[in-house]
């Protein structure tokens, strides 16, 4: 499997605490998502041994990648994803798994939050992998760089969404 690794660090002006606050509640996750506006989503608290918290969304969404022609017998314009994100709220870790159904990608991340100029940092160490022979590598490459982005985007609706939990 050919595998491509990011880090992408995530900005708040809030503290840990107040960050984990919101990082563990399933009503964040559910404002999320549907202000993204996936379809069919489905919220459940699914919490994992090794942590005090476990959300899973499933969902259907339109792929944005922008993919050649090559890349498109990988992966499907509409898209079923299930995305489980947990925390250890203690050691202030997280994890997030996602799944593209008939896709042939693996997205998973590891994350620590730690306290960084009077707020808190998440540092998300991502890796992309692809079951695809010779092709592989670049379509991680592609979704990588996807996710990287739309976790940016996504950062600015949950730094908006911590106010509920000061």
């Amino acid at each position: 499997m050919a595998t491509v690794e990011r880090t992408q660090y995530l900005d708040f002006d809030d503290d840990c605490g107040t960050v984990l606050r919101m990082l563990t509640d399933a009503d964040f996750y559910r404002a999320k998502y549907e202000a993204l506006g996936f379809e069919g989503l489905q919220i459940t608290i699914e919490t994992p041994e090794d942590a005090d918290f476990g959300v899973l969304a499933r969902y259907r969404t339109e792929s944005e990648l922008p993919l050649p022609s090559w890349a498109r017998k990988a992966l499907p314009d509409t898209i079923r994803v299930e995305q489980r994100d947990c925390w250890d709220s203690a050691r202030s870790h997280g994890s997030i798994e996602i799944g593209i159904h008939g896709a042939p990608v693996r997205i998973s991340a590891r994350m620590t939050l730690t306290p960084y100029e009077g707020g808190a940092r998440n540092r998300v160490d991502w890796a992309f992998g692809c079951r695809v022979p010779v092709i592989g590598k670049r379509v991680a490459e592609l979704v990588a760089e996807d996710v990287c982005a739309k976790a940016e985007r996504d950062h600015a609706f949950v730094r908006a969404q911590i106010a509920h939990y000061r």
